[in-house]
């Protein structure tokens, strides 16, 4: 994706406001859904059901929150680079996990997210030049886990919602 599709926050209120609108236009895309449309394989994508797809988000929002957390104590993380296998087994991990937890799971984590963001001044959030993690802003984690993560979903959901109904 190489444009965004959101506006880039130059305020705390803007990224909590982005958080919470990105976030409620994913979940709008299968809340309502019955559970059989939810958890069937195939889904939005040939192998992973809409449960899969929202306990990835999850996994990855957790992800997120431990990985702030660390730098945001001076620590020291290096990038990831094997995303393929880690979704694997992340898929893996919750592929059998019942929906109802993994809709636990999608409301806990907006409360830990929130709480997140309020925590730190924006200018901690925005700051570029953390030698700690190859320059990127905390922000700029926290979409890409989040706000930013939710919209390369969009389509797969959108097209599937759209033939379920």
């Amino acid at each position: 994706m190489s444009e965004l599709p959101f506006k880039i926050p130059e305020t705390k209120q803007e990224l909590l406001t982005l958080f919470r609108e990105s976030r409620e236009k994913f979940a709008l895309l299968w809340q309502g859904l019955p559970e059989e449309a939810l958890t069937c394989r195939p889904g939005p994508k040939p192998d992973w059901s809409v449960k899969d797809t929202i306990a990835h988000i999850c996994w990855w929002e957790s992800f997120a929150l431990s990985r702030i957390t660390i730098l945001a104590a001076g620590e020291t993380l290096h990038l990831l680079s094997d995303y393929d296998t880690l979704n694997q087994k992340v898929f893996e991990q919750y592929r059998e996990m019942p929906l109802e937890n993994v809709v636990l799971m999608f409301e806990a984590n907006q409360a830990q997210i929130e709480a997140m963001i309020d925590s730190m001044s924006f200018a901690e959030w925005a700051d570029e030049q953390r030698p700690n993690f190859s320059g990127q802003s905390l922000m700029r984690m926290l979409g890409g886990n989040t706000f930013g993560h939710y919209y390369e979903h969009f389509e797969d959901l959108q097209a599937y919602r759209q033939k379920k109904s």
